[in-house]
């Protein structure tokens, strides 16, 4: 790994943002290629404070600040990706395919699809009303979390905020709950970028990237962890 960013430490939210768009994207924690992640660029005193300071607030915060998605988008793990290279990620991935293509292709699961009709253009679910809705229940739990990876690694659904879960007299309770929405509602103006974008093309920017970045990385693990 690039040495500038394997001895990287930060401290300040705004630091963060920085190097994200600097590389373009990156990893929440250890992943099979050797890329640069926030774990391993954070002291471990950092986490759970709950304070400025802590990168378990900066993970979603970046995501609700539209400055970068967020979601399990690498080797089936969480991740990010900025503004600008999301177009290529979105064209690389789509290949300008429809979620029913893919579907009828035999590359997304009747689960994946069971969720995904959930949506509407407008449509921003939590994880509790995702699986009512679609009736996962505790035994099929294991495929709600499949379902939910082949979504966001296909990208047709992101990360989109939280909910708070509401009782039956309408009161708030619990911690609030992660929220989704279709690709084209968190951010339909970068999403129209990737039109013009030649998915071939694309996949050939971001592989380039992750070789500047890990020189010695191995084609095996960087299909795995793209997953294109």
């Amino acid at each position: 790994m690039d040495t500038k960013y394997k001895d990287l430490r930060l401290k300040e939210y705004n630091e963060f943002i920085s190097v994200v768009e600097r590389l373009g994207f990156m990893t929440l924690s250890n992943n099979c290629i050797g890329f640069p992640n926030l774990e391993n660029m954070t002291e471990e005193d950092q986490w759970h404070t709950e304070l400025p300071f802590d990168p378990w607030r900066w993970r979603v915060n970046i995501e609700k600040d539209k400055k970068a998605a967020y979601g399990k988008l690498f080797d089936k793990k969480p991740g990010y990706i900025s503004l600008e290279w999301y177009p290529k990620f979105f064209a690389a991935r789509r290949k300008r395919r429809s979620f029913m293509d893919m579907y009828e292709d035999g590359l997304m699961s009747i689960y994946a699809k069971q969720i995904y009709e959930l949506f509407n253009e407008d449509s921003i679910l939590a994880v509790h009303e995702i699986k009512a809705m679609a009736g996962f229940t505790k035994e099929l739990n294991s495929k709600y979390e499949s379902a939910m990876i082949e979504l966001q690694m296909g990208m047709f659904i992101t990360v989109n905020g939280t909910k708070q879960k509401i009782s039956a007299k309408g009161e708030p309770y619990g911690w609030p709950s992660t929220a989704y929405s279709k690709v084209e509602t968190w951010a339909k103006e970068i999403v129209i970028l990737s039109d013009n974008i030649n998915p071939e093309e694309a996949k050939k920017e971001i592989l380039l990237r992750i070789e500047e970045i890990v020189p010695d990385v191995q084609p095996k693990k960087v299909n795995r962890f793209l997953g294109i």
